[in-house]
C-alpha cells in the first residue's frame, strides 16, 4: 500500500501481539463518550467534535499503544530502501510526517480482523434476541 508517496508493507503481527495493541486501543478509548452524528460536515459545531477528539488524543497519548505498535510494526517496511519501522526510523525528523499514516494502517492491519464479522455476529445477536421476546 502506499502511505505519503511511498511503499509500506505490513507483515502482521502474532495474534499475541495484535490483542495487545487492541486491548491497549480499549483502554485508551474507555470512558470517552463518544456522540458521533450520523455524517460529519463542515458545519458542525466544536463541541461534537469533542468526544472525538478526546478519543483521538487518549490512543495517540497512550504509552502503551505506542509500545504495542511498535511491537506489532517490527515486521513492517516502509519506503524504497525497505527501512524497518522503528523507533529509531522515526529519529529521522523527515521520517516524522509518515508516523500517524503509518501506525494507522498498522492498527487496520492488526486489528481490523478482529472485527471483520462483528456487525454480523451482532446484528445475528438481535435477531436471537428479538425471538427470544416473542
Amino acid at each position: 500500500m502506499q502511505v505519503n508517496g511511498s511503499e509500506l508493507l505490513i507483515t502482521p503481527a502474532s495474534f499475541a501481539e495484535a490483542m495487545a495493541l487492541q486491548k491497549a486501543i480499549g483502554r485508551a478509548l474507555k470512558g470517552n463518550k463518544l456522540d458521533l452524528p450520523e455524517s460529519v460536515t463542515a458545519d458542525m459545531k466544536p463541541e461534537m467534535l469533542t468526544g472525538i477528539i478526546d478519543a483521538v488524543l487518549g490512543v495517540a497519548c497512550s504509552d502503551e499503544v505506542e509500545t504495542c505498535l511498535f511491537e506489532c510494526a517490527k515486521r513492517s517496511v516502509y519506503g524504497p530502501a525497505k527501512e524497518p519501522v522503528t523507533r529509531d526510523f522515526f529519529e529521522k525528523p523527515e521520517n516524522r510526517a509518515a508516523y500517524y499514516p503509518i501506525m494507522i494502517e498498522i492498527i487496520k492491519a492488526n486489528c481490523g480482523p478482529f472485527f471483520k464479522d462483528l456487525g454480523i455476529q451482532l446484528s445475528g445477536l438481535g435477531l436471537l434476541a428479538g425471538s427470544l421476546r416473542k
